[in-house]
């Protein structure tokens, strides 16, 4: 009887049903054998987040490793002096802890908070450990993943040491137009709705130099606002 459940919840997870969260629509654990993608779903907690909620907190142990079936998150850090940093928005299909499987008593190096309403699968980190010591094509697709990660970061970092304030927002708006954004009429609309405390955390300035070089862009027709979104204009691109 029990084995009739779990394939019949195995059967629906694979379904195109909004309703649950399919692991296999992650590139990730796209080549796992039905025999352990059975175990994974079976054991995966799926949550349903409201805007604003926290998925996980700085400081936290990391017992757990997430993906994002739907919407968006924030990855934000807290200095030692008190200030905001706006590391990473994560979308549907990435994953979240995963580092923690290549380090002993891991936290978490940031607070994830939803920017919408989210769903997302967690699996324990020692259900998860068991599957990748299984599968080494899926730990080998991990490290690929977090080494793109890594030269990214590396690249904004590099970018961003001899940019001015308004060269680093225009290059994350054409960033987030493309990773994040719908065509519209004038260009294309970042559907993220930022504030600009959130875009200052997000490049590493004060909110006065963001508002300041927002007016600028905005001037030279860049950027334009519409409601609660930016717009990139066409010229970017």
């Amino acid at each position: 009887m029990l084995k009739r459940i779990v394939n019949s919840e195995v059967r629906t997870c694979f379904m195109n049903n909004k309703g649950y969260l399919c692991l296999r629509d992650n590139a990730l654990f796209s080549g796992l054998s039905m025999e352990f993608f059975r175990h994974i779903c079976w054991a995966a907690n799926k949550q349903h987040m409201r805007k604003g909620h926290i998925l996980f907190q700085q400081g936290e142990a990391v017992d757990s490793v997430y993906v994002i079936k739907e919407g968006r998150f924030k990855l934000l850090r807290m200095t030692e002096d008190g200030n905001e940093t706006i590391l990473q928005i994560v979308g549907p299909g990435e994953m979240l802890g995963e580092t923690a499987l290549f380090r002993q008593d891991a936290i978490q190096v940031a607070t994830a908070i939803s920017l919408e309403e989210a769903k997302v699968c967690s699996i324990d980190r020692c259900t998860f450990e068991k599957v990748v010591k299984k599968e080494p094509d899926l730990a080998l697709e991990i490290i690929r993943n977090l080494n793109d990660r890594l030269y990214h970061v590396w690249e904004q970092v590099s970018e961003a040491n001899r940019q001015s304030t308004q060269e680093k927002i225009l290059g994350l708006m054409i960033r987030l137009a493309r990773e994040q954004g719908e065509a519209c009429a004038d260009g294309s609309r970042i559907t993220i709705p930022l504030t600009q405390q959130e875009i200052a955390a997000l490049v590493g300035a004060s909110r006065v130099m963001v508002s300041q070089s927002i007016k600028e862009l905005t001037a030279k027709n860049y950027l334009c606002r519409e409601k609660r979104h930016y717009i990139l204009k066409n010229r970017c691109f």
